[in-house]
């Protein structure tokens, strides 16, 4: 921001001395697109949501970037991912790609899991991390955060959307912390007619309800469902372990079943 406020991982910025423990108040050197090297200090961090936010202690001559709208995005979108990938040297590195999916969870850590993301085929390497994803204006709509070891052209980035909510706790150092979110126990996959089950989890909720592969999720507590991404924002809605009508059509028959939700994080 015009103010020296800058967004990165919270794993980037997280120092442990010898013993394993966290150090607090470490000052970071953060090379500009200048060339010019300024310090910066972290005001707070996320790390149920790897988010972390600094602030440069120069603030002169700065240009921001704009923060974007990752709820507008689809599938098939350009993106470019900016960073320094692998510290190959002192320029920043720019990788292009598209939108491979969106709201994809991965599981960062065996403490942090991370919901909502966009998947990208530009790819995100070692030194990605806590860089920019910019849209075809050169809009922040993410922020880069994980590729994934021996698979080519897949890399994740947390969306920006969900990042917003949390400046706010972060910039007065307060710890956001994650709320628990609702597991269906399905894989989805999306059709021209709407969000269609591919497989079923082995004794969660949608199974023991009798939610079957084949199914077309079509509403969900309230909401009406025609897409992933409106599956997922109704998913995070609800608490774990509460009891939700879901609507499926099987066979051109609607199907109101009563499932009880697990967690995503257990």
């Amino acid at each position: 921001s015009s103010d020296g406020l800058v967004l990165t991982n919270a794993h980037v910025v997280t120092v442990q001395d010898e013993s394993g423990r966290e150090v607090d108040g470490a000052v970071f050197t953060l090379k500009m697109s200048d060339g010019t090297v300024r310090e910066a200090k972290v005001l707070g961090k996320a790390p149920d949501f790897d988010i972390a936010l600094m602030r440069l202690t120069d603030t002169t001559n700065l240009t921001p970037i704009t923060l974007g709208d990752s709820s507008g995005l689809r599938v098939g979108d350009d993106v470019v991912a900016i960073g320094n990938a692998l510290d190959l040297g002192d320029s920043p590195t720019i990788t292009r790609g598209i939108v491979s999916a969106l709201d994809r969870s991965l599981r960062e850590s065996s403490t942090v899991t991370l919901h909502g993301l966009i998947q990208t085929d530009a790819p995100i390497n070692h030194g990605n991390s806590g860089g920019a994803l910019v849209d075809a204006r050169g809009h922040l709509i993410g922020i880069n955060s994980a590729g994934v070891p021996d698979a080519q052209n897949i890399g994740f980035a947390i969306a920006i959307d969900s990042i917003k909510p949390l400046l706010v706790d972060l910039e007065a150092g307060r710890t956001p912390t994650a709320t628990p979110t609702a597991f269906l126990g399905v894989s989805v996959s999306q059709t021209p007619s709407g969000v269609t089950i591919v497989s079923v989890t082995d004794g969660s909720g949608a199974g023991k309800a009798g939610i079957e592969v084949g199914d077309m999720i079509k509403k969900v507590a309230n909401t009406d469902i025609s897409t992933i991404e409106q599956l997922g924002e109704v998913l995070r809605t609800i608490m774990p372990g509460t009891t939700n009508m879901v609507r499926v059509l099987r066979d051109g028959v609607q199907i109101d079943l009563n499932v009880q939700m697990g967690s995503r994080d257990d």
